[in-house]
């Protein structure tokens, strides 16, 4: 998604438009505006998925870009997140959509995304969201924390696992920002990170790149496993035994 399409989703013409054809099918917008239809065509595609991936969202009627949105969690994976505190830091903001939910949890949440347009898009819709604890800062992860002089209560990543070619990655010192790299200043400056990987990720190698002392949960919606969470010890968390657990959304956690 371009500027230009960030400004004419952002009319009030084009909200209203949108808005009109709630209950539409897509295809009958763009048919019926033209050429010029197809960008609020796809907005309605993805806000009617919204209903029941990202129902917080469809409410407030944010803007989605249609590859942040194939690539966000989706609200219950995200709510099944339990970590509280202070100041939290995002590393990898994309749709915000673990953010948001990391800012009912937490005091203050700051949300990186390298990527303008998307950092203006996650400021759009926090505001609609007010979710008003959060602050977007367009930057990369690497910049950010060279930079910070402080201590977060967390640090959380979810690393992008495609390419520029858009082909997937699954080993996490390949994806970005590469957290293996990271990790000797993370450790400095968090009490606790976690990292979301990938669920075809191989749990073995979860210990293998950071050590014993980490722990990783899976979890699974509606039988599905949809991410594994990497947990490592930061500034003032002893070390532990490796764990491995698993928690099925509604079921709890074994």
């Amino acid at each position: 998604m371009t500027h230009e399409e960030v400004d004419w989703l952002l009319r009030e013409e084009s909200r209203q438009t949108v808005l009109k054809y709630l209950d539409e099918r897509p295809e009958r917008l763009a048919l019926r505006l033209g050429g010029g239809g197809a960008l609020l065509a796809t907005q309605l595609k993805y806000l009617q998925r919204a209903r029941t991936k990202l129902p917080s969202y469809y409410r407030a009627r944010c803007i989605l870009p249609p590859l942040a949105f194939e690539q966000a969690s989706s609200e219950a994976a995200a709510e099944a997140k339990t970590y509280e505190g202070g100041l939290c830091i995002d590393l990898t903001c994309g749709l915000g959509v673990d953010s948001l939910m990391l800012s009912r949890r937490f005091r203050r949440v700051v949300s990186l995304e390298r990527d303008p347009v998307l950092a203006l898009v996650a400021r759009y819709n926090f505001e609609r969201l007010e979710a008003r604890n959060i602050e977007v800062i367009c930057t990369s992860a690497e910049t950010f924390v060279a930079e910070f002089a402080g201590t977060a209560d967390l640090i959380y990543a979810d690393p992008a696992r495609r390419d520029g070619a858009n082909r997937r990655l699954v080993r996490l010192e390949e994806c970005s920002p590469d957290v293996r790299s990271l990790m000797p200043r993370l450790r400095q400056i968090a009490r606790r990170i976690v990292v979301k990987a990938s669920p075809l990720f191989d749990t073995d190698e979860a210990f293998a790149l950071f050590g014993g002392e980490v722990s990783v949960e899976a979890v699974s919606l509606h039988g599905e496993c949809k991410e594994l969470l990497i947990d490592l010890p930061g500034t003032d968390r002893p070390e532990a035994p490796g764990l491995l657990r698993a928690t099925a959304i509604g079921r709890g956690t074994r």
